[in-house]
Formats: C-alpha cells, structure tokens, sequence
C-alpha cells in the first residue's frame, strides 16, 4: 500500500482500493468521497481525485463497512472506553452495549452524564437498557422501575431494552417486565432476550410478549427455533460459549443472506480478545466455515444495523453513512491494516494511533463505596455443618450436590451485615483464599479452604477499595485493583492481559480444568442461570423460584 493519509488524520479520499457491497454482494473498483466524517460518495476510480484534502491510498486492498457489535458488555475487568479501543483496532466501529452497571450504581444524572461522555468518542456506541437486576440487588425495585426505565428510553442512544435473563417470568407474563417491554416497542425500540435452554414452545411464548432476539443458542437446532419464531438469531462465539463453528450449519446456504441473522462476542475477557481479537474473528470463523464472504461480512455489519435502525448511519459503504471503513488485505482475511472511524484513521496493524477519550470515572458518586468491611477469619472457621454443597459443572453450570475437594463459597455483604454461604466443589482442588469485587450482585465473593488466608485477601480487597487478591499461606500471591466501582482497572490494556493470564495460570496450577475462569466466578451470583446460584436472597434454586437456604444475618458489624 502506498502512502497514506497521517495517524489520526481526516481523509477526504480514500482512493485506489476495491469496495466491499454489503447490499449486492459484489466488489468493485471505486474511491470514497469523505466530507464531514461521512461519505459523500461512492465513484468510479479517478473520479474523487479533484476533493482537496488528505488522500488515503488503499491500492490493492477492498475496503468493508466497519463492524457493528449488536449485544456487548463494557467494563468486565476492563476498563470500558480501554475496551472500545481494542474493538475499534481491530475494525469493530459501532457497538450496542449494556447498562446494567450504570443503572445499578449510579443516580439519574450521573447515569445521563456517563452515557453523554460517550457520544464524543469517533466510534459509535449505543446502548440496550436493563429492565431487572441480574441478582437480586439492593433496592431492585427502585433501580429498575418503569418510571427509571422510561427516563432512559426517551434517549435516542438507547436503541433496545434488555437483555431479559428472566426469560421464564416474561414467557410467563409478569406484568412488571411486560410493561418495560411494551414501553420499548412503543417507541419503535427493540427487545433483547437472553432465552437459555428456551424450549420452542416458551421462545415462542417470548415473542408473543413482545421479544425481538435472542443470542443464547448453543445448538443449530436452537438458532432455528429462534427464527423459525420470528425472532433475530444473534450467533455467539467468545470466552464463554465457542459456539459459532457449530451453530454456522443452521444458516449455511440461502439463510447464510437473511437479515436476521448476526454476530456477536457478547462480552470476552481482555485475554480471549488479546489472542484472537473481536468480531474480526468471528467473520473469520464464518468463512472457514463455508459462509460466503461478502454473507459473512453482511452478518458483522449491515443486519445488526438495520435490525436497530441504524443502517443510514452505519454498516455499509454507502453515501451519507459515517466514514467507517477498513481497509483490508483480501476479503479472507477479516482483519484490518487501517480502521477509520467517522472518517477519521484510529488504528493500524491491530493498534490504536491515539486514545479514543476518557470517561471521568472519578467524579461519579456511585461509583465511590462507603466504609467497606471485611469478614475476620473466625466467620469462615465456624461453617455451619448444614449449608448446601454445589458442584460447578463446566465454565456456567451450577448443580446441587457433587463430591471432590470443596471450597467454602462465601458472599459477603459490604457492611457486615450478612453472609451466604455454601460449599463447593468443581472448582479447584486446592485454593488458600480468593476474594473479589467483581460480581453482578456488587458484593464480595470469597472462597476457600483456609479461614486465615480467606480472610486476608477479603481485607485486601476492601484495603485496594475493590479489585481480587489470592492469597496462600498467609501471603499474597496475586492481586488486581478493580477501582471502577469494584468492576473494572484502567490499567493499561497489556499489563491487565499479563496480570489476567497469571492469575489463571495460578487457577489451573490450583486445579481450574473449566472453559473460562473469570464467568465461573462472576456466574456464581448470576440469579437466573441454572441450576443453584449464591445470591444475596440465600442459596437460590433457580427452576424452582425459592431459597434452599437463607443467609445468615450478622446486624450492623463485621465478626
């Protein structure tokens, strides 16, 4: 490729390149007019040579829209816009992402405020609204009711309510959630589900209640149920569920063409996305897997713009669409040398030229916890001899009973007023004492067979104001600072993959033989995933809706 325009700057031709036609499936010669970080036309090589301005010179190279993630997760670890740059370097452009924690922790107007700083940033960020915690927090009602719910709707960045892991009370019909999901689709807006292990007949109860997607197939079988149904499949491939290989067979041939069917990675660790990269792969993944290429790129870019509306702003390369465009090697080959973004050069070779913003997390009272305090090691030395033992099955699956070394399971509620405990085995063979911070419930996880190391690495988690710290024979062997409200580091994203990657290989030396480390242990706090979970209302049973037993209340002080 001959020389190009300057990092970060704004092109007004990029020209000499082959243009990739989401809308026909062809590739051509032709230059890109850019005016205004849009595209001001698409024309015939030669044409666009007289626009003043920088030229970015894509000789032998096609250019693709930018792609669009339809259903990601920002801040697990990782610091969100830090996230966003390493999306955006390797070409994802526009990405739909969750609320949850926003909602959760802070008020209106800090919420409001952290979802305007990211209208600045040169990728294009959107966002689906939580209609319900995810388990049972604090003040749930308040957090997520309809009045809160529809506050945020009326935000025209807000393009979807979701996602429903409650799946089973909305197939059922409660009212709450039916009205939340009413008020979306009132104003035009979509409806995210998150169907699990939905039978036919339930996704079809979810549609008939208003529900518009789903992207928890595991099987081909269960991506055509979904479309079958009426609803938008979303094939997911990431850390937690490598599904796409297989779940390629339910749409190879004339639906590989429909519009109903995307790409997602839902929400990979920084490791998974350090080694293989985002939706790049996965358009990777769909070519091996006989999809044809321009299909494939259609999946990653124009159908998850037109199904949230967004396809004259993003998705193809279009006039008076946003100057997203990646410049590649060859149609096989899905990731990019150059990305642009609203017509500006923000990475090449898989790195970002400059920061894409900042988010000022620091001033957000949500975001900064009270007095926190840590459980003394005498709690951990009297487990009562009746609490529930849980085996973890694979990376997700939490069943009732098992056998194999256990762990004392603990979730710690920050100001010492109560403690869920149980024991559990599939985790680890052998472990000191682990606590962490992160966790949907926003409360502290410790687990362990030592009372003492248990405790030492709960009190170093509450000293780095939030964060995971693994501690054996009395010192620590491995700790993260999560300063982000507990959740997530600004710390630089290679040093974040290296500590992540050390803390595993701790894990697996302790005995960790699942899929993905870091969804084990957010999951087990996570209320609507089958079958047992560890939640703030006690052991949960989540097929049969009730505590299999409580938690044990401690007043106002820490033992």
């Amino acid at each position: 490729m001959a020389a190009a325009a300057r990092n970060g700057a704004a092109p007004a031709v990029v020209k000499g390149g082959r243009v990739l036609n989401v809308f026909t499936g062809e590739v051509y010669p032709a230059d890109i007019v850019i005016q205004g970080g849009r595209i001001a036309a698409v024309v015939p090589p030669g044409e666009g040579g007289g626009v003043e301005g920088e030229v970015l010179d894509a000789t032998d190279r096609v250019i693709v829209p930018g792609y669009v993630e339809p259903h990601a997760h920002l801040g697990l670890l990782a610091e969100p816009v830090r996230t966003l740059e390493q999306m955006a370097a390797t070409g994802t452009t526009t990405v739909v992402a969750d609320t949850y924690g926003f909602l959760a922790l802070l008020p209106d107007d800090e919420c409001a405020d952290v979802l305007d700083h990211f209208r600045s940033l040169p990728v294009l960020v959107r966002w689906f609204l939580a209609p319900q915690a995810r388990a049972f927090v604090e003040n749930e009602a308040e957090l997520f009711s309809l009045e809160r719910v529809e506050k945020f709707l009326a935000r025209d960045d807000v393009v979807a309510v979701g996602e429903l892991t409650r799946w089973p009370e909305v197939a059922a019909g409660e009212p709450d959630l039916l009205r939340k999901i009413a008020a979306a689709r009132r104003r035009g807006k979509r409806v995210e589900g998150h169907g699990a292990g939905a039978s036919p007949k339930r996704l079809q109860a979810l549609v008939r209640n208003g529900v518009t997607s789903d992207h928890e197939a595991i099987t081909p079988e269960q991506v055509l149920d979904r479309l079958r149904a009426g609803l938008y499949a979303m094939l997911r491939h990431s850390s937690l569920r490598p599904d796409l290989p297989h779940l390629l067979e339910a749409v190879r041939g004339p639906l590989s063409w429909s519009n109903r069917v995307m790409l997602t990675a839902d929400g990979p660790t920084p490791v998974w996305m350090a080694r293989h990269g985002y939706l790049d792969y996965l358009v990777r993944l769909a070519i091996e897997g006989g999809i044809a290429p321009a299909a494939a790129y259609r999946m990653a870019s124009l159908n998850p713009a037109m199904y949230y509306g967004l396809e004259w702003d993003v998705g193809s390369v279009a006039p008076g669409r946003r100057a997203d465009l990646l410049l590649l090697r060859d149609l096989a080959d899905p990731t990019p040398e150059v990305v642009l973004a609203s017509g500006r050069v923000v990475a090449r070779d898989g790195q970002v030229v400059e920061p894409l913003g900042r988010v000022p997390w620091e001033r957000y009272r949500g975001f900064r916890r009270g007095a926190w305090r840590a459980p003394s090691s005498e709690l951990f030395r009297r487990l009562p001899e009746d609490v529930p033992t849980l085996h973890l099955e694979n990376t997700v699956i939490v069943r009732l009973g098992g056998g194999g070394p256990a762990v004392q399971a603990a979730l710690w509620d920050w100001e010492g007023r109560q403690v869920v405990r149980a024991r559990l085995t599939g985790l680890v063979e052998r472990l000191g004492g682990l606590a962490g911070s992160w966790s949907p419930a926003f409360q502290m996880l410790v687990l362990g067979q030592d009372a003492d190391d248990m405790a030492a690495a709960a009190a170093r988690v509450v000293e780095l104001g939030g964060g995971m710290c693994l501690v054996e024979g009395g010192r620590i062997l491995w700790e993260l600072r999560l300063e982000g409200a507990g959740l997530f580091t600004d710390l630089p994203w290679p040093q974040l993959v290296q500590a992540l990657e050390r803390f595993e290989e701790l894990m697996r030396e302790r005995g960790y033989r699942h899929g993905e480390l870091f969804y084990s242990l957010f999951f087990l706090g996570f209320d609507s995933l089958p079958d047992v979970r560890l939640t703030r209302r006690g052991v949960w049973d989540v097929r049969a809706q009730k505590v299999l037993y409580p938690p044990e209340r401690l007043g106002t002080a820490a033992p």
